[in-house]
């Protein structure tokens, strides 16, 4: 099944070889502290979302689920502790998986995925929470001529408005994709790509308002990958003009954006120095000020390499938070990486020290969300290193240091 982040390698793969590929389509502590891994676990978390800080619902996958053919996984946090909570897939599905999740209230959250039937086709799948019980929701069959759709996130500012964005394909590639939920039912719509594009997919979406949204992802030619950055105004799309830093420019993905106005935005993502050289991976930023990207770069400490940027979480022009991970060996088929943060006081990006995973372990954060100016959760994994196989991994920030653990083995 298409899985958005095995150790984010789906996403390492797309950065750095998007040219040639185009043309197929815990409770806070002072003191932050280890995480262990669990004996055989097989979990990962792609997203998250805080209604506050004592209710956040964090998803991603359990592949031990359905006879190890995987299944969506949703994790609950109370302020205290993490719980798993099961999660209904469509009739004829026999595994699935959700990929972001958005709760504007503790009673109201939608997530998204795919869901397989038995023949192994894959279509978008949405569940919505109703503080009760996950119930999946039937999105609307991509643009004519598309032969498969991708959900990759949904951000919602109540229960009856909600935008999530991804992908479908066609026989000549992949273009952008938007779905509206209105309460009751999903509306499609195409965001533009750019001419010539043979692939074209939103990752993350933000929606400040009921009437803007900001989408980011990638779009490439057989020539290299671009970043690609979608507007919403209510009614119509409208491309946006996004530039990386010159050390992040060749093949460039933005995965990840936060809106906490519709004039003050905050894009992630990655990219190389020079196309086709491997390594030399670089995370970076871009700010909206309602006119203008920005782009800017987390100065993280010395020795760091190969930066990846995923999520991001603001609370306002001077609050922001960004995660990932780094020193990760693009050249290896598994995670290497370790979870990495860093922080926007409205001037700089400052790197947090986020705890290392231990001896023979790699970690990373898929995803980040701050119910309050001091309070942020971060979703991620927990691996043996080198392995695409591991634990939930939850990161809680306290405005000074994070505290790590592994989230509940889902059986």
């Amino acid at each position: 099944m298409r899985t958005i982040a095995v150790s984010g390698l789906i996403a390492l793969t797309a950065l750095l070889g998007a040219g040639a590929s185009a043309a197929v389509a815990g409770p806070a502590s002072a003191a932050p502290t280890r995480a262990s891994v669990a004996a055989t676990p097989d979990n990962q978390l792609f997203g998250v979302s805080c209604a506050s800080t004592s209710d956040c619902v964090a998803v991603g996958n359990n592949q031990s689920a359905n006879g190890n053919e995987g299944g969506p996984l949703v994790q609950t946090w109370n302020g205290k502790s993490w719980k798993t909570v099961g999660v209904k897939l469509p009739a004829k599905a026999i595994s699935g998986e959700l990929v972001g999740v958005s709760c504007p209230s503790a009673t109201a959250c939608v997530a998204v995925g795919l869901w397989l039937n038995a023949g192994d086709t894959g279509f978008p799948l949405a569940e919505t929470w109703n503080g009760r019980t996950w119930t999946p929701s039937t999105l609307v069959a991509g643009p004519k001529g598309s032969t498969a759709e991708f959900i990759n996130g949904v951000s919602c500012t109540s229960a009856k408005n909600c935008m999530a964005v991804g992908d479908y394909v066609t026989f000549s590639g992949t273009t952008a994709l938007a779905e509206h939920w209105n309460g009751k039912t999903w509306t499609v719509s195409k965001p533009p790509v750019p001419a010539h594009s043979v692939v074209g997919d939103l990752d993350g979406v933000s929606c400040p308002s009921a009437t803007r949204c900001i989408a980011v992802g990638t779009s490439a030619t057989n020539s290299g990958g671009f970043v690609l950055a979608d507007a919403w105004n209510g009614k119509t799309w409208s491309r946006m003009s996004v530039t990386p830093p010159a050390s992040s420019k060749n093949d460039a993905v933005m995965t990840g954006v936060s809106c906490s106005s519709a004039t003050n935005c905050v894009g992630v993502g990655s990219g190389t120095a020079a196309t086709g050289r491997p390594g030399g991976l670089s995370g970076f930023t871009e700010r909206w000020n309602g006119k203008t990207w920005t782009a800017g770069k987390v100065s993280w400490p010395k020795g760091t390499s190969n930066s990846y940027l995923v999520g991001a979480s603001c609370r306002s022009a001077t609050s922001c938070m960004v995660v990932g991970y780094v020193d990760i060996n693009v050249n290896d088929g598994g995670n290497t990486g370790r979870a990495a943060a860093a922080r926007w006081n409205g001037k700089t990006w400052t790197a947090t020290s986020v705890p290392a995973p231990g001896k023979g372990k790699a970690s990373l954060f898929s995803a980040v969300s701050c119910p309050s100016a001091t309070v942020c959760v971060a979703a991620g994994q927990l691996s043996p290193f080198k392995s695409t196989e591991g634990s939930g991994l939850a990161g809680r920030w306290n405005g000074k240091s994070w505290n790590l653990v592994s989230t509940p083995v889902a059986g």
